[in-house]
């Protein structure tokens, strides 16, 4: 009989527990939050920017007296140079656009043994645009524009003159961005002077001066150095969501770990 009483308790304690659990609410499985994309760092080239380069240049100069009609004569020059530049940039995705205005102090210079000629590049400046690609920090870049360099001659038309010559440029480079607002470059300038700005040394005396110069430099960036870039953020989400996690999920806020919803 005792073992009867306890049987029926049991059965109807389990049917009053399976009653209840069926009326409570059914709660769904947490959504899975997907871990956010690795954050990458991306160069930001927009701006305004200023710096200073040294470099070395060789030159070669063509000289031809049409007064007492001798044979052109040609002679190399060489040295070095230094100077500062400024531009702007404005980025269009992975292409960046910009212009770029240099001044270098020069010592390029070189003469001809046989008749004592000799030319010296004082200063070279250039007015340039800039076409570049980039990918995660660097950027590879062309140039083109106009180009203008002051030269002292001797014994080139009676005595010693000097003159401003023009001309065009063309060119190439790498740049790099380095810690912060700075960056790095290394490129290549052709230039070919082949007017002079004025009167020039003679009216007889037809010169071409054709320089090509290797410079490295500095330049200080004003603005954000960096993007958002990391698909689809950068270092940061969209406020007020850091890294990029939506509302109310977290990287292990309890009481559930690595992205749960809190209940």
């Amino acid at each position: 009989m005792r073992q009867f009483v306890v049987s029926t308790v049991v059965l109807s304690a389990f049917a009053a527990s399976s009653a209840f659990a069926a009326d409570l609410p059914i709660r769904n499985a947490p959504p899975v939050v997907k871990a956010p994309p690795p954050m990458v760092a991306v160069a930001n080239w927009s701006g305004f920017y200023v710096g200073g380069h040294i470099g070395y240049g060789w030159a070669e100069t063509e000289i031809t007296d049409f007064a007492i009609q001798t044979a052109t004569q040609k002679f190399n020059s060489e040295g070095f140079l230094g100077g500062v530049q400024a531009g702007w940039n404005d980025q269009f995705g992975r292409v960046v656009l910009g212009v770029e205005l240099d001044f270098s102090f020069a010592d390029i210079k070189g003469d001809r043994r046989t008749t004592s000629a000799s030319s010296n590049a004082t200063w070279i400046a250039t007015a340039t645009t800039r076409l570049g690609y980039t990918w995660d920090c660097f950027m590879i870049y062309g140039k083109l524009g106009t180009a203008w360099a002051q030269f002292d001659y001797d014994n080139i038309s009676q005595g010693g003159s000097s003159e401003t010559r023009t001309g065009w440029t063309i060119g190439a480079g790498i740049e790099w961005a380095l810690a912060g607002p700075w960056t790095a470059k290394a490129e290549y300038n052709y230039i070919d002077l082949f007017a002079p700005l004025g009167g020039g040394v003679s009216s007889n005396l037809d010169i071409d001066q054709r320089i090509s110069v290797v410079k490295v430099g500095l330049n200080y960036r004003f603005g954000t150095p960096y993007g958002y870039g990391g698909p689809p953020y950068g270092y940061r989400g969209p406020p007020p969501y850091r890294y990029g996690a939506p509302p109310r999920y977290g990287y292990g806020a309890p009481p559930y770990g690595y992205g749960g919803p809190r209940y």
